[in-house]
């Protein structure tokens, strides 16, 4: 498979290098096998349950601050290039808000997970003697799901600026071919991901064949493929992730109405 290619490219010094950029040193032996530790752990919980559940949002938490941090300075198209994933050079001068880059380094990191479960934890590719701690790993994980889901990203944008340059409507056009739905609306689950912070989102995300299925949508697979990979029915999927969207959106209206964070 192309994922088992893209976590061989995770070398000793690669990874070595990115605890360098992640800590200023290589883990020592202590935590290494504190790791250790917790892999296991995971591993005898069959991973799932609320260990696994608090662990691997911590892990998201630490790796969404991280990736958005480089959306910033540009850090990360360097990363993605180091490992192998380099973004067209032409996409990597976006003009993007703190939104749009929380959005991809939401739908990054999502996708990053299913990677890192499936490789590094269940298959065992993560190892306390591989030169980095189960954090840097994570993110290594995130940077090699990085490219898919950014040019995903960019193209909707240039998409939806496709759009407005259109000219208006002919008013003499049939009603039925002018309803047609603006796609370049917020979804709600997307607009929670991204004006919110990422610990308010990922509780919600304890059903691993939604977490999965969201990795493969920001994978670029479709609804279809996603469900048939999970092995759910489209419209099993389609229900899932729509009471998890209505879950998010009624914990932060509560929250919102008890007037939590106060004015912005």
């Amino acid at each position: 498979m192309q994922e088992d290619q893209e976590l061989e490219e995770l070398s000793t010094e690669g990874l070595l290098n990115l605890e360098h950029t992640l800590a200023g040193h290589a883990p020592d032996r202590t935590r290494r096998a504190a790791d250790a530790r917790i892999v296991d752990t995971l591993r005898a919980d069959n991973f799932q349950g609320p260990r696994y559940e608090k662990t691997t949002t911590r892990l998201m938490d630490y790796g969404w601050r991280t990736i958005t941090k480089w959306t910033g300075t540009g850090e990360i198209f360097m990363h993605a290039r180091r490992a192998g994933r380099p973004v067209p050079v032409h996409m990597t001068s976006p003009d993007w808000d703190a939104d749009a880059r929380a959005e991809v380094a939401t739908d990054t990191v999502i996708a990053g997970l299913d990677l890192f479960v499936e490789h590094g934890l269940v298959r065992g590719k993560w190892n306390p003697n591989g030169g980095a701690s189960l954090t840097t790993y994570f993110v290594g994980a995130s940077i090699r799901s990085f490219r898919p889901v950014y040019i995903r990203w960019f193209r909707g944008v240039q998409l939806g600026q496709a759009e407005l340059s259109l000219p208006p409507a002919d008013p003499d056009t049939e009603p039925g071919e002018r309803d047609i739905p603006d796609q370049r609306a917020t979804d709600p689950f997307y607009a929670a991901a991204t004006h919110d912070e990422i610990k308010r989102i990922l509780p919600h995300i304890t059903d691993t064949k939604v977490r999965r299925g969201l990795a493969l949508r920001a994978l670029g697979y479709t609804q279809q493929q996603a469900a048939a990979e999970v092995g759910l029915t489209e419209k099993a999927l389609e229900g899932r992730i729509g009471r998890l969207r209505a879950r998010i959106l009624t914990d932060l209206a509560d929250k919102s109405d008890l007037g939590e964070g106060g004015a912005r």
